[in-house]
Formats: C-alpha cells, structure tokens, sequence
C-alpha cells in the first residue's frame, strides 16, 4: 500500500510540474506578445493573462509571472526567434546550454 500511494505522490508531482511548464510557456507567449506590441509593462499584463487564461487567483499568477521573470523572459526571446515548434524547441536547447552567467541579449 505505501508503495502505491508513493507512486501516486510521484505522478501527481509530474503532473503538477507539467502544469507549471505549460503555465510558464503560456506566460512567455503572452509575454512576446506584449512586447511585440509594446505594452508598458509587459511581465504585469502577462500575470493579468495567466490568471485570466488559468484561472488563477492574480496573486498567484503575479507570484507565478514575477519569481520566474527570468524563464518567462529566455522562453519569451525563444518564441520571438522561431517561426516552427521545432524551431522553438531548438531555441529552448540553446538558452538550457547557455554558460551559468549569460550575456544579454
């Protein structure tokens, strides 16, 4: 019994970091939308979607949005600079391999 509910606490745990994945790729397209259009202040609007589009409370979606500004923003410059998903995924294997102080971009 305690073997199975361990493997549940794992699936659910993968299902939740799926979520969030999804949740911070769904930021970053809104995030190089806003940017694209030159929305003030991008990273507020994108916590505003988040909590709209995943309804969320906007307390969490800020919290979501601004404590990973820095993946929302690498994911936001891989949309900006693909035109396929295949494209995209090779820019997200690109910002993963960048040295541990990158440069700006």
């Amino acid at each position: 019994m305690e073997r199975s509910r361990m493997a549940g606490d794992t699936r659910g745990g993968k299902a939740r970091l799926d979520e969030f994945k999804e949740q911070l790729v769904k930021a970053a397209r809104m995030y190089a939308m806003c940017q694209k259009a030159g929305v003030a202040e991008p990273l507020d609007v994108t916590a505003f979607a988040v909590a709209a589009f995943e309804d969320l409370p906007l307390r969490q979606a800020i919290v979501l949005v601004r404590s990973n500004e820095q993946s929302v923003k690498d994911l936001a410059w891989a949309f900006g600079n693909s035109s396929s998903a295949q494209e995209f995924e090779q820019r997200v294997k690109e910002i993963k391999n960048l040295p541990s102080d990158p440069k700006p971009r």
